[in-house]
């Protein structure tokens, strides 16, 4: 068994794995973060084993389709993929027991979303709330970029990165209280094609492209930009982006009420029915602290960050 402890903000988390590629790509995805030998506060386990465990033998207490069912039963958890395997989170004394297919490892973003859900039921308990989410920052200052697939999130966060911003989360940046955000380690993942845009990242859509179709690139951001992790900042601005035919790009305000309603489906796990009044309280915080816009997003890659540097002077 493969053992590591990881220091996460104030939190030591340790990581253990039986399987090689589990375990390299669990290396990749934390490489951001300092090792540690205190001991952990927070302990994931993932076994591999030939086939996925059956489920509890009644209905689940909440799903997503047919991706992903919870089963709950108190402070133990059963957090069940049909396709690559089942955790089981034991949420009062902090750790998450997994046993998973080799498939699990050997496909895309799989192993990135079992730790985040092995996770994240304990952090909130400690007051840390991930939310789906590109987060990036200028000056020491953070913008969230918000959305669901396609909507140009990853191409926005790379073009802030290429102009120098540093980086809190490619996918999930923890936000604490008083609208401040952490940051959640995992490597930055994109088509060739957006890696393409960027001058100094068009190597890795040539050296990957060839011969293998049109798959995900996943390369560890501090390898192009070493200085680029940022542990922690306050939130800025809150970008809901979305691609449009248009000549240029635009932001739109939102009212406060509206940028909590957009929030909600990339935070809140319905069934962590314990935990929804302090999330709820904490993203209306976020609001609160930080402007919410519609960022319209044009063609003009290159001059997006511009365009999301005008919310430091309207919210100066």
């Amino acid at each position: 068994m493969n053992t590591l402890r990881w220091q996460f903000h104030d939190l030591i988390i340790e990581g253990n794995a039986d399987d090689a590629t589990l375990w390299q790509g669990w290396l990749e995805s934390f490489s951001s973060l300092p090792v540690a030998t205190a001991v952990p506060h927070l302990s994931v386990t993932l076994q591999t084993v030939a086939t996925v465990p059956a489920p509890p033998n009644r209905a689940p207490d909440f799903q997503q389709g047919d991706l992903l069912h919870y089963f709950v039963d108190g402070d133990q958890v059963i957090a069940h993929f049909p396709r690559y395997g089942q955790l089981h989170l034991n949420l009062v004394e902090g750790w998450t027991r997994g046993q998973v297919v080799p498939a699990a490892g050997q496909t895309y973003a799989i192993l990135e979303d079992l730790i985040a859900i092995s996770l994240s039921p304990h952090l909130r308990r400690r007051h840390k709330f991930l939310l789906h989410a590109f987060a990036a920052a200028f000056d020491g200052q953070a913008v969230l970029l918000v959305g669901g697939i396609g909507a140009g999130k990853t191409t926005t966060g790379l073009s802030l990165l290429d102009a120098g911003w540093q980086l809190l989360s490619n996918d999930s940046p923890v936000v604490v209280a008083n609208g401040r955000i952490q940051q959640y380690p995992g490597v930055l993942a994109a088509y060739p094609e957006s890696f393409a845009h960027f001058g100094s990242l068009a190597h890795l859509a040539e050296e990957r492209d060839r011969g293998n179709g049109r798959r995900k690139i996943s390369v560890t951001a501090e390898s192009i930009w070493p200085a680029v992790w940022l542990a922690e900042a306050p939130v800025r601005a809150i970008c809901f982006p979305q691609i449009e035919a248009r000549q240029s790009h635009a932001l739109t305000p939102l009212a406060k009420p509206v940028a909590l309603a957009k929030l909600l489906p990339h935070a809140v796990e319905q069934w962590d029915k314990a935990m929804i009044p302090r999330h709820l309280h904490i993203l209306r915080q976020l609001v609160e602290a930080a402007p919410a816009y519609v960022l319209h997003l044009s063609p003009d890659i290159s001059t997006i960050p511009q365009t999301i540097q005008q919310v430091f002077s309207r919210s100066a």
